[in-house]
């Protein structure tokens, strides 16, 4: 009967055991690559703006490890011998390189979305916004600068068209100023894209256009 109950009981150890380590603090670092690894998910598209909202706080206010591997939950395949030790990938330094990583070209993709305004207009943008992941960083950014190039279009048109009734020295003065505007506000666009900034137009705020869902 020992023989018999040995292995049940060593069974029964396994499934239920938890490695020390899951009550140890978490330190800044882990944090940090935590953060790091949720900023590349989402700047990829791989979950969506609530999601990430929802789990960056519970890697905010994680205490101990078991805290922070929570925040991961369903989101990552952690394999046994991760499990075994306590451990988790998502806040490892090499998955915390490829989070960084994929964070950048997130940002670089938004970048490009908004400077391609420069040379196509809104079709630019919209190509951006039709290829980038559902959720993601650089479809937000895409949608942000077909919103405004398409403002920018019909600002023009309509200054065109009122031109006609307008004095001559209005049409020398509205002209340049439409074309500054739209110059630095394309630009200016890119930059903050570019720093990862959730940077919202202020003309297209102005005008509540939103052709394209910006969230």
């Amino acid at each position: 009967m020992v023989r018999c109950g040995g292995p049940t009981h060593s069974r029964s150890m396994n499934n239920t055991y938890e490695h020390p380590s899951l009550n140890q603090p978490v330190t800044e670092e882990q944090r940090d690559r935590a953060e790091a690894w949720l900023q590349g998910a989402y700047a990829e598209g791989r979950i969506s703006e609530d999601e990430f909202d929802r789990r960056i706080g519970q890697v905010i206010s994680a205490v101990t490890r078991r805290d922070l591997n929570l925040a991961f939950y369903g989101l990552v395949d952690v394999t046994r011998g991760s499990q075994a030790l306590g451990t988790h990938p998502a806040y490892q330094p090499t998955n915390a390189t490829l989070a960084r990583t994929g964070q950048q070209i997130g940002k670089g993709a938004g970048a490009v979305a908004h400077f391609s305004g420069l040379f196509t207009s809104f079709f630019g943008p919209g190509l951006f916004f039709l290829l980038s992941p559902e959720g993601g960083y650089a479809r937000k950014e895409a949608a942000k600068a077909f919103n405004f190039q398409v403002l920018s279009m019909l600002t023009l048109i309509v200054t065109g068209i009122a031109s006609g009734l307008l004095p001559d020295f209005l049409d020398g003065i509205l002209f340049p100023v439409i074309f500054v505007g739209w110059l630095v506000g394309t630009i200016v666009g890119g930059a903050r894209a570019a720093q990862g900034d959730d940077w919202q137009n202020p003309l297209t705020k102005a005008a509540k256009l939103q052709i394209l869902r910006e969230r």
